[in-house]
């Protein structure tokens, strides 16, 4: 970083360190001055597009802005500095400059966050868990330490950390510790956070921790044990007492989606002090899987739709990692906006696709960004025009076998292949009967239905940032390589008339 740069830098971080001043008053005149600094601090599309939606839920005094304001009022003070700190000083203003240079020198931008599963080791053996396919002892905390430096490199601040479970590592508080300017979130079964463990995370200020559960009691012992969902509760009445920053994770399926998408159940989370959700279906990944679990196209299309009624309507964020792809513009993974590194160091295109051809312990993350495996990801991208449908091996199976195939990936473990030999017909005829499904629900009629207009325009504006921060939208690169589809020339023809 040049002279120039480390001044800017300096001034900036003065200028957050004013700003959490402001935000510690926690009335509301106060939020608009951050605001207005906000919008003029950043040039990242992707963040400018964050403060536009975040602004426009302002002024209308969205139920959502419940969380700014407990984010001023009640979450710890040093809490509050270190995410804002970091999240604004590093990710989106330092960050942001130093993935443009890098731009430059690996041809495309590069991701803006990663995923580590440090460890596969867990106390607990939740049914239908991926996890369960490791048997590695986790990785050394040295090549934990080469990977976080190489993502800084790439101009990544925001780590997700998954597993197994993460507080069974015995490097975690370490890392957090060693990396004061990044921020950790966290997915955790929250069994191991105590009194002791809270008051820790407040004290470290960077750390996010996602409780994961399924639902009310029963179907969260009868998935993950007895007596889980009790400590569950305790660890969230830790954290919330505490002052910490913390959200819930949950994986929808066919027994329990209609429970964690209520209004009833998102309200629970929200007077127990979480601050926003993300959800996840289930998929079937990891040897002995079964679809079973899996949401029919018909629940799948009424999990998407609640998802937005509680965006609409409820106090807090929440975000649906496979029904949200029209917002991020389709699939996410490959190196596009991230990757996953596993627990035995092997760097995978996602969490969810176990298959490598690099590993971090004799190669650099820049190498396998631009291996064919990874490349092969993004030049498919998207998978479908429909960008609802935007996974590679859930919505498009035949071209992820293809992308393993021409690639030479290899398994990352035992029964990595039965998504494709086992699952794949299955995943294939799913597909299908939600393609249909999606062509008889429009959206168009959706979005007037849940008064909504405001929000689909937002999305649309999304849209245009991302096609300047990445050269190109869904539609343009799909077009390039192929004949448009039905679902889709059905939607530009409404739009034009």
């Amino acid at each position: 970083m040049g002279l120039k740069d480390k001044l800017q830098v300096f001034a900036l971080e003065k200028l957050i360190n004013k700003l959490c001043d402001i935000v510690e008053n926690g009335t509301d005149e106060d939020m608009n001055t951050i605001i207005s600094i906000g919008e003029k601090l950043t040039t990242d599309p992707l963040w400018k597009s964050a403060i536009s939606g975040f602004k426009y839920r302002w002024e209308i005094n969205h139920p959502q802005m419940h969380m700014p304001r407990k984010f001023m009022r009640e979450i710890d003070p040093h809490v509050r500095r270190t995410i804002l700190h970091n999240l604004i000083v590093k990710e989106a203003i330092t960050g942001y400059r130093v993935r443009n240079k890098v731009r430059d020198e690996i041809g495309f931008y590069p991701p803006t966050f990663f995923v580590l599963s440090p460890t596969m080791a867990c106390n607990l053996s939740c049914y239908g868990c991926y996890a369960r396919s490791y048997r590695a002892k986790g990785l050394d905390y040295e090549l934990v330490k080469k990977a976080i430096q190489e993502a800084k490199e790439l101009g990544i601040y925001l780590v997700v950390v998954s597993g197994g479970e993460p507080f069974y590592w015995p490097h975690i508080l370490r890392m957090f510790e060693d990396n004061p300017d990044m921020v950790f979130q966290v997915y955790t079964n929250g069994t191991l956070i105590d009194r002791a463990m809270a008051q820790k995370i407040v004290e470290l200020g960077n750390v996010i921790p996602a409780i994961s559960l399924e639902g009310y009691e029963e179907q969260t012992d009868e998935r993950r044990g007895k007596g889980v969902f009790k400590k569950i509760m305790k660890a969230m009445d830790y954290l919330n007492e505490e002052g910490a920053l913390f959200a819930f994770s949950v994986t929808a399926t066919r027994y329990n989606v209609e429970e964690v998408t209520s209004d009833e159940f998102i309200d629970f989370l929200t007077d127990k002090g979480a601050f926003y959700g993300w959800y996840f279906m289930y998929v079937p990944v990891g040897k002995g899987s079964s679809t079973d679990l899996m949401l029919t196209p018909e629940q799948r299309g009424y999990m998407r739709k609640r998802i937005r009624l509680l965006r609409r309507d409820k106090g807090i964020f929440v975000a649906d990692f496979w029904n949200d792809g029209d917002y991020v513009d389709g699939c996410i993974a490959g190196g596009r906006i991230y990757y996953h590194i596993n627990s035995k160091g092997d760097i995978e295109p996602c969490v969810f696709v176990h298959f490598a051809t690099h590993n971090i312990k004799d190669h650099t993350i820049k190498e396998a960004l631009n291996s064919p495996l990874f490349r092969a990801f993004r030049e498919r991208q998207p998978f479908h025009l429909d960008r609802r449908r935007p996974c590679s091996f859930v919505d498009a199976n035949d071209k992820f076998e293809e992308i393993i195939k021409i690639s030479n990936a290899k398994p990352t473990h035992e029964g990595a292949y039965e998504v494709i030999e086992k699952h794949g017909p299955f995943l294939r005829k799913l597909s299908e009967e939600y393609a249909k499904w999606l062509a008889e629900h429009d959206d168009d009629h959706f979005i007037r239905e849940l008064n909504m207009e405001a929000e689909y325009s937002h999305n649309e504006e999304r849209n245009k940032r991302l096609k300047k921060l990445y050269g190109k939208t869904v539609r343009d690169e799909a077009l390039k390589r192929g004949g448009p589809e039905e679902i889709a020339e059905k939607k530009e023809e409404r739009v034009a008339s």
